[in-house]
């Protein structure tokens, strides 16, 4: 009996589950029980070179940690399917660990560790080995082989949609087998690949290393690939997939491939991929850097590098089309406003109307590339909410909330790149909540606008519903902003944002309790960039709230990725007017990058006679270097928090 009891508690502290009778594992049940538990979870090795067995895991808790000894873990199939599909089918956990949100209302989880384990896929299972699609996971230490799909996945995405994977490092692993690629990423941003040994990836294309952008719009910024030693793959080595169907990438730059030995790859390799490194497109500007330094190639077949150009998807060139002038007071444009946008692409010219008539016209889709609207001055009023032509992941529809509503119109296609706005003045009707501007695409310019009336925001940021999650590489430029009732500038995710030489005066505050800030950098998820965003040469003054905010932590946590950050040369006065929005300063700064590594360049601002302090810190967790600043003269003094 004593040593039965000893044999319960020895099980019990090490979290083994003894195989079922007739000596077949299936581990998956307490697996997957202690992983919904969340927290850490050890599995040491087993006596006589036994595996664990498991059936696909999810891995949804954020601050998961799985390491071991050396034990080694077999797949058994697909695990549970716990996110349904829009044909009623559900995701099931396709890789050994699948690391995901279990509920698609709840954030992708972060902070994952797994280690030290050695993982067994055979090629019947048609599965992968790790499936990553959350933020900040550290793979370190592994063995995967067999005949995996691939032996780690990251991230994910098609034509029409591909997002962030923010944050992931693999290293110091020893990864084989793949039958599509060893290692496959979509969209990294902050990626660390290092001294890892990929090897004898099974496909004829199969890379050892497949870095992509499955759509224009996901990006690939801050990727580190160092110190691997990439060989015998049937493919290329090392594969830079940055040519979607769709165009160029908007945003794919700062790669580095440096020190990598590159030995007896692309054995099997089609023409096009045949080379140790295959560099495909770029992005879509040409200033995109890619650095390759001091690594080795030896006995691969082809080229030791071959570059492909990507496809530039042509644009028609529609004629400039002006507007009719004829009409009275009475007027709705809308019609013909938006078969115009329709139709395509090319300059839409706006004069200016007799006797301060204004252009009247319902919410307007924005959504072919190189759109230019532009004016002498002209001025247009809001009539309300345009039609409805998506909807967001969880079923809302989405309609067109502002006078100019920058997003794609149909799931299918990608978010516009390439819209100007420009010499309008928008006036948008308190009461509609309408916003003046809606910025869901990428490479967007608005300039010398004139923003008022009552909207919700003068100008909102964000990429919700326009298949990447965030938008990219956005300009505010020359324009007044008055009057919004929420903020002026809202921006929820971004990955270059530049705002400068505004003049941003009476956000209002309505109805009380709003952030009534000037500019307003605040991620709804955590999972949201706020990436490479600079506000510089501003004047803001006469706000209700702060003039700017960095609210950099949202209900679920620190911004995954938030850095980069410049606040520069604006003149930011008389702000924080009323007592009723949250916080009270010239400038917030609140929360950050989680980790307290992103940067914030604070210099050379005039933040005076604001309420509340000059700047006020709250749980800050940024690298700030501040000089210049006129911090005098503010209600609650200088600074707070900080």
């Amino acid at each position: 009996m004593r040593s039965l009891l000893a044999a319960v508690c020895l099980a019990a502290i090490l979290c083994v589950s003894p195989p079922a009778e007739g000596g077949v594992r299936d581990d998956t049940a307490w697996l997957q029980a202690k992983l919904d538990a969340g927290g850490s979870l050890f599995l040491p090795r087993l006596p006589n070179g036994e595996c664990y067995e498991t059936r696909g895991l999810w891995v949804s808790h954020d601050d998961t940690t799985v390491t071991s000894d050396g034990a080694c873990v077999v797949a058994l199939g697909p695990g549970d399917g716990r996110i349904p599909r829009g044909d009623g089918t559900f995701v099931r956990a396709n890789a050994v660990f699948f690391v995901d949100h279990s509920d698609v209302r709840k954030p992708l989880p972060v902070r994952i560790s797994i280690s030290g384990l050695h993982i067994a896929v055979p090629g019947a299972k048609r599965m992968h080995g790790i499936s990553v699609l959350g933020h900040e996971v550290t793979l370190t230490g592994l063995t995967i082989d067999g005949a995996p799909l691939t032996d780690v996945r990251i991230g994910a995405g098609t034509k029409g949609s591909g997002g962030m994977s923010g944050r992931v490092e693999l290293t110091d692993s020893a990864l084989s087998g793949g039958q599509r690629d060893v290692v496959s990423i979509f969209g990294p941003v902050g990626l660390r690949i290092a001294g890892n040994l990929l090897f004898g990836g099974r496909g004829p294309s199969a890379a050892g290393l497949h870095i992509r952008a499955a759509d224009r719009g996901q990006p690939t910024l801050d990727v580190q690939v160092a110190g691997n030693k990439v060989s015998g793959n049937a493919g290329p080595g090392i594969f830079l997939d940055l040519a979607p169907p769709n165009g160029l990438p908007v945003l794919a730059s700062g790669i580095e491939l440096v020190r990598n030995k590159l030995v007896g790859n692309a054995r099997k390799a089609p023409r096009d991929r045949r080379a140790a490194i295959v560099i495909a497109g770029g992005q879509n500007d040409r200033r995109g850097e890619v650095f390759l330094v001091d690594n080795v190639f030896r006995g691969n077949r082809g080229r030791p590098l071959l570059t492909r150009k990507g496809l530039s998807v042509p644009v028609p060139a529609l004629p400039r089309t002006i507007a009719p002038s004829a009409g009275g007071a009475d007027r709705d444009d809308t019609a013909w406003l938006q078969a115009r946008l329709d139709r395509g692409g090319g300059t839409v010219f706006l004069p200016k109307l007799p006797n301060g008539i204004c252009y009247a016209t319902g919410g307007l889709w924005v959504s072919h590339d190189r759109t230019t609207i532009t004016s002498d001055g002209a001025c247009i009023v809001s009539l309300g909410l345009g039609p409805v032509r998506l909807h967001s992941i969880d079923g809302d529809s989405i309609a067109a909330s502002a006078v100019f509503f920058v997003n794609r119109s149909k799931p299918s296609k990608p978010a516009p790149v390439g819209v100007r706005i420009s010499n309008l003045e928008i006036v948008v009707p308190e009461g509609q909540s309408m916003y003046g501007v809606a910025i869901f695409g990428h490479q967007i310019t608005l300039s010398h606008l004139d923003i008022g009336g009552g909207p919700k925001d003068d100008i909102t940021i964000s990429g919700r519903g326009n298949g990447n999650a965030y938008a990219g590489s956005v300009s505010i430029l020359d324009s007044t902003l008055r009057g919004a009732s929420r903020n002026a500038i809202s921006a929820t995710a971004v990955i270059g944002l530049h705002i400068e030489r505004n003049t941003i005066v009476g956000v209002r505050d309505s109805p009380p309790g709003q952030p009534a800030a000037g500019i307003d950098i605040e991620p709804d998820d955590r999972g949201q960039p706020a990436l490479d965003v600079h506000i510089v040469g501003n004047t803001i003054r006469g706000n209700a709230g702060p003039g700017v905010m960095l609210e950099l932590e949202s209900n679920d946590g620190p911004a995954v990725v938030a850095t980069n950050l410049e606040i520069s040369g604006n003149t930011i006065v008389g702000n924080a007017l009323k007592r009723s929005p949250p916080k009270r300063a010239g400038i917030v700064l609140a929360g950050g990058q989680d980790g307290g590594r992103g940067t914030l360049v604070l210099k050379d601002n005039v933040v005076r006679g604001n309420g509340g302090p000059g700047i006020l810190g709250s749980r800050l967790r940024l690298l700030v270097q501040a000089s210049g600043n006129d911090l005098s003269g503010n209600e609650a003094g200088p600074s707070r928090g900080l």
